[in-house]
């Protein structure tokens, strides 16, 4: 390099770093990255004019609007070399991913549309029969009611899906891959990709999880919803980790672009960044996510994601503990003697008791029975997981369920109906109680009438069921938007470091 331009850069480095030091724009963590490294992979989130959530519940939730022109004026303002470091950028959610050095991050420091620049970070998925799992979780009647996920759309974020497994034939309606794990991870080679094929399963996790919301019981045990169209996105790798929380926005970004009708959204993985109650404020792609879940939330779909694994009793990982996502915890299912699994060690399990690895904080919303659960596998098997990643998909299932059952009720009503479960699970650990997830109770909530005799098959109850469907003591499905509110609506009790959402009584209309 010549003399002239060392001392050039010397000499912009005494001038500028000091300045970037003291910007609350740009993290301490990404200037120090850069410093050390050349350059840093950051999340940028720019000014947005779009009005946030007063509160919990999608009642509040809008549309982003599309943010391609905000996005060409800040990148085209930026050091020409900046233009060919871009990771991800989006349609509805504000702010992009890009690798980052000095000259960079400085541009970014003084534009005024800027409005913070983080280190982005990685993270990973979260992982008895499910017929015990489901049980406990009162799953298992909601297909024999006939609300088995037929005409439902759910989207799953994970490791991908086993394309061609029997459990799933004829139903996966989509498929993308955001993976940019040692430059990509796809099964392309690259970190992107979509169409058939973009989100073939190289790991097991994403499989096990589509399996427990809607597989149909042809090789594995049967998941909660067997009808249900299936949407997969790959984030994770083949090691169950995903490098860059810009990934994990890219695909909520792409189900709500190219799937806008989905009903339902499941995520079970996390970042290993923790964070004490809400976090939507708390970074740049913490904020990304949010906007990207209220789209979701705005278009008619419940986003449930896994607590975490790491035993945490005070904090979750992202998107978790966005507000607007519904957080699962999870029990052990089944009566054993001392085990210790994913980190942590118990002297004994018992159904619906809190297992030791659950990350919980304030801000959780629901916990499950998930540990273990049996469902679909790669290579055409079965496969059995336990965590909270098993925990998400079943109130996911839970709230496509509802809202087949009642499709006037909002986003909003449906995560309630979930989180006012009359069943609690006390947890020494942490000293709270938290709901247990209860689908029929849910039901009840939204639509009183759903669950009369259920036809059975011996000790089983009849799935699919009879053509018209049964559960109804022979009569008609009822109507959904005619269900009459409880006798006496329930009121959970206010967590701290989370305003209490409204109840105000779970009314269809």
């Amino acid at each position: 390099m010549p003399f002239s331009l060392r001392c050039v850069l010397v000499l912009w480095c005494l001038i500028a770093w000091p300045a970037l030091a003291q910007t609350p724009k740009v993290a301490a963590a990404a200037l120090a990255r850069a410093q050390a490294q050349g350059e840093a992979p950051v999340f940028v989130l720019l000014k947005t004019s779009a009005a946030a959530p007063a509160a919990r519940g999608a009642s509040a939730a809008r549309l982003h609007p599309q943010v391609r022109p905000d996005v060409d004026a800040v990148l085209a303002a930026l050091p020409r070399r900046a233009q060919s470091r871009v990771l991800r950028r989006y349609q509805r959610v504000p702010g992009f991913a890009l690798r980052a050095d000095a000259a960079t991050l400085a541009a970014l420091a003084r534009d005024p549309r800027v409005v913070r620049v983080d280190l982005d970070v990685g993270g990973s998925g979260g992982a008895l029969a499910p017929d015990n799992a489901l049980v406990l979780n009162n799953l298992h009647e909601v297909a024999g009611a006939g609300y088995s996920g037929a005409g439902m759309k759910v989207a799953v974020i994970d490791t991908g899906i086993d394309s061609d497994h029997p459990d799933f034939a004829g139903r996966i309606v989509g498929q993308a891959c955001f993976c940019g794990v040692g430059g990509g991870c796809c099964p392309n080679g690259g970190a992107s990709q979509s169409g058939a094929g973009a989100a073939e399963d190289d790991h097991g996790h994403g499989t096990n999880v589509a399996g427990i919301i809607g597989g149909n019981g042809t090789v594995a045990p049967r998941g909660a919803l067997p009808q249900v169209s299936l949407v997969a996105v790959k984030v994770l790798d083949r090691n169950n980790r995903f490098c860059c929380s810009a990934d994990i926005v890219a695909a909520l970004d792409w189900v709500a672009a190219n799937h806008p009708d989905v009903d339902a959204v499941n995520l079970s993985l996390g970042t290993d960044a923790q964070f004490a109650g809400d976090c939507d404020s708390a970074t740049a792609w913490t904020q990304a996510m949010a906007v990207a879940i209220g789209n979701l939330n705005a278009q008619g779909a419940v986003v449930t994601v896994s607590s975490g694994n790491q035993g945490s009793l005070n904090a979750m990982a992202a998107p978790a503990c966005v507000r607007n996502a519904v957080s699962t915890g999870a029990t052990w299912d089944f009566h054993g003697g001392a085990i210790t699994y994913l980190g942590c060690s118990e002297t004994s399990t018992a159904p619906l008791q809190p297992t030791c690895f659950a990350n919980r904080s304030a801000s959780t919303d629901l916990f499950g029975a998930s540990a273990f659960v049996t469902a679909a596998g790669i290579n055409g098997g079965s496969s059995t997981f336990g965590g909270t990643s098993q925990a998400a998909p079943q109130a996911c299932a839970c709230a496509i369920a509802l809202k087949q059952a009642a499709p006037a009720s909002t986003v909003a009503q449906r995560m309630d109906a979930m989180s006012l479960s009359r069943t609690r699970i006390q947890d020494p650990a942490s000293g709270r109680s938290y709901p247990l997830l209860d689908c029929r109770d849910a039901f009840g909530l939204l639509n009183p009438e759903v669950f009369g005799p259920l036809p059975m098959n011996g000790s089983q109850p009849l799935i699919p069921p009879a053509d018209p469907p049964a559960g109804l003591s022979g009569a008609p499905k009822p109507t959904p938007t005619s269900a009459p509110l409880p006798p006496a609506p329930r009121v959970a009790p206010v967590r701290e470091a989370r305003e209490s959402r409204v109840r105000g009584a779970l009314r269809l209309r």
